[in-house]
């Protein structure tokens, strides 16, 4: 396999660098920006393609690691170029790989390569990507090499079918990016009680980390705390009085959700009250 990559950003970058320190050739770098694919050679000791047909006439494998908006137009440039027998990747985790259209027609083989992981730098730790789990989708003809190939490196590895691309990314941005918008809620309260941004995220920095550790090891349902799972009518009606429109609509959703692992936990408890307090 001697893969090249389209697109020079945080996820080309590491994920190159990634496959080179596990031995898997990587040909090098093309980029509508010239600095962008220099650097990454750089940062990755390959070459710096000048052109998109010099990437697609040396690589047999190709990641296009271009924003999910511009995949589309990039795979139309590619096609236009000799592929057969070769894999065209990309790494959208909300995109399936039917976005290569006619990819079939030309001979080659498409997929959807996508490391569940926050990409926040181009020099991501080796290490760090390892625990990254890895969903791989497309064509089965050659499907097997890449998950061998990342299963090798120490990937946990699933294959997905395409038409649960968007289940399968949304669920990915609840875990994470939607966290982030909750705890962006959590510091704006402790900020009313005249803490600093600063103190807020020290404060809550034990709860989180120890609940999110609970929750990965035990599952949601053990790990649930809070007036919610102890059916704490009082206590909930008293935040949602002292929260604005917004804080509250968050909080009456997230709430109703665990309402129902409450009821699950607790099939025996009334929880009537507390359902009609969240739909008020």
């Amino acid at each position: 396999m001697k893969i090249g990559f389209i697109g020079a950003g945080n996820v080309g970058c590491s994920l190159g660098r990634y496959l080179k320190h596990n031995h898997i050739m990587v040909a090098g770098y093309y980029s509508r920006s010239r600095a962008s694919a220099k650097e990454a050679a750089e940062l990755t000791d390959t070459t710096q393609f000048d052109t998109l047909e010099e990437v697609v006439k040396t690589c047999d494998t190709l990641f296009l690691t271009v924003p999910d908006g511009q995949i589309q137009s990039v795979w139309d440039q590619v096609k236009d170029f000799p592929i057969e027998g070769k894999k065209i990747c990309h790494c959208s985790g909300a995109m399936s790989a039917e976005v290569f259209s006619g990819i079939h027609e030309l001979g080659a083989y498409g997929y959807s390569i996508h490391p569940m992981f926050p990409f926040n730098s181009k020099t991501i730790p080796y290490e760090n990507i390892q625990k990254a789990f890895i969903s791989v989708e497309g064509d089965a003809e050659k499907r097997d090499a890449f998950v061998k190939m990342f299963e090798g490196f120490g990937n946990p590895v699933k294959v997905l079918d395409g038409k649960n691309k968007t289940s399968y990314h949304a669920a990915a941005v609840m875990a994470s990016n939607q966290v982030v918008a909750l705890m962006e809620l959590a510091v704006e309260l402790l900020a009313t009680c005249g803490f600093t941004e600063e103190q807020a995220l020290q404060a809550v920095r034990p709860l989180a980390e120890s609940n999110l550790l609970n929750i990965l090891e035990a599952g949601p349902a053990k790990a649930l705390t809070g007036p919610v799972e102890r059916n704490d009518v009082q206590t909930v009606k008293k935040h949602l009085a002292v929260l604005d429109g917004e804080q509250k609509a968050v909080y009456r959703a997230c709430s109703d959700i665990l309402m129902h692992i409450a009821e699950r936990k607790y099939p025996e408890r009334d929880h009537m009250e507390m359902k009609e307090i969240l739909e008020d």
